[in-house]
């Protein structure tokens, strides 16, 4: 197997969410963010988890994502956090899929097509608080639920926003993310009044979780959503966090050997000039598998116990790292590209990345994933 390979520990992301949850008010629910594949850890065996643990609700991007839970029989809700197109809108209520609404129209459509289906469409409402991507305006959200209470056909279920700073520590970053909560407690106070306050309401994300618990947890707010937190990452560092590890370890194999004098250069652009006698190690994995281009001259590995340097430009398929003071490396050696030894976000520092762009693509750019058994062995 000389393609890279993604060991996704399953007991890992157990205790991650036993974890987690623990420090969490009681009656707090928890969605489960799973899309993007599972962040790239297989969106079945983390939604399984998901349920075995406890978790009420999923979220997902796509109706293809909703479908993949549904048929490996994960029956938890599952809340489409993308909009979805009126071609895809039958499918996801076959799959009971709850809909995100922010559009009156498409409201309406949603409404007839489940009376003609005889069904009821669950949907969420999206609020737009600042993040300016999808959703109804916060001053306009008391008007557009009180239109939908007069479609029959869908249950509000519940509201909600999404913050778009919230794993920055500049203060001005931090004053846009407490002035995001402040409108959405406010919103939530004005539809509590009018007696339109849905069941479920969340704004906190895994960054807000972490730097903002007391704002996204008030009283009104009985939900949150986690993903890059319970995937072992914390995208801000707080002490009652940091017991979380890991899910996933990606390697490659050492393909090739490569002797450099001093003045060579390797990779494309020359970008790397050897200054002495160096051993490269040219790696099975590369941008064509997800790894970051940013990566280059900059990154690296651990191999036998130590780290090796990435130089040059990361290729396509192939990336190169300097082993001249690591002895015995052989064609055929595995390389951890990220896990306990080197986590991802520590190679996302390296690259001036946020640690989710290092660590999804890489791992949705895998050749093959193998998940441990209850007993810690890895079965494919």
């Amino acid at each position: 197997m000389t393609s890279s390979l993604a060991r996704i520990d399953l007991a890992t992301l157990a205790k991650n969410i036993e974890q987690i949850r623990a420090q969490l008010p009681q009656d707090l629910k928890v969605l489960f963010a799973v899309k993007s594949d599972g962040y790239g850890h297989g969106i079945e065996a983390v939604a399984h988890t998901a349920e075995e643990a406890g978790i009420e609700y999923l979220g997902v991007a796509t109706v293809e994502e909703g479908a993949s839970i549904r048929h490996a029989g994960v029956k938890l809700p599952v809340l489409l956090l993308s909009p979805v197109l009126p071609s895809e809108a039958r499918i996801a209520l076959d799959l009971k899929l709850t809909f995100q609404v922010s559009d009156l129209e498409f409201a309406q459509f949603l409404a007839h097509l489940a009376k003609q289906m005889r069904k009821k469409a669950r949907v969420q409402v999206n609020v737009d608080t600042g993040m300016g991507r999808f959703g109804v305006l916060a001053e306009n959200a008391v008007l557009f639920l009180t239109q939908l209470r007069r479609l029959s056909a869908l249950d509000t279920e519940g509201v909600f926003s999404h913050l778009a700073t919230a794993d920055s520590e500049l203060p001005e970053n931090q004053s846009y993310t407490l002035k995001q909560i402040e409108h959405f407690e406010s919103l939530l106070a004005e539809l509590d009044h009018a007696n339109l306050l849905p069941l479920l309401r969340h704004i906190g994300n895994s960054a807000g979780l972490i730097q903002y618990m007391d704002r996204v947890t008030s009283p009104r707010m009985n939900m949150v959503r986690i993903g890059t937190l319970f995937y072992g990452y914390l995208e801000v560092r707080r002490s009652w966090a940091a017991q979380v590890k890991p899910v996933a370890t990606l390697t490659a194999r050492v393909i090739g050997l490569k002797q450099l004098s001093p003045g060579d250069y390797i990779g494309y652009g020359r970008t790397y000039k050897a200054s002495h006698q160096q051993l490269v190690a040219v790696l099975s994995i590369g941008y064509g598998s997800g790894l970051a281009p940013p990566l280059s001259n900059r990154g690296q590995v651990w191999l036998k116990e130590k780290y090796a340097p990435v130089v040059g430009k990361i290729c396509l398929d192939h990336t190169f790292v300097d082993v001249t003071d690591i002895g015995g490396v052989s064609v055929g050696d595995e390389v951890e590209v990220f896990g306990l030894h080197l986590p991802a976000d520590h190679l996302a520092e390296m690259a001036g990345l946020p640690v989710c762009e290092v660590l999804v693509p890489a791992l949705r750019g895998a050749a093959n994933r193998e998940y441990n058994s209850a007993t810690g062995t890895f079965l494919p």
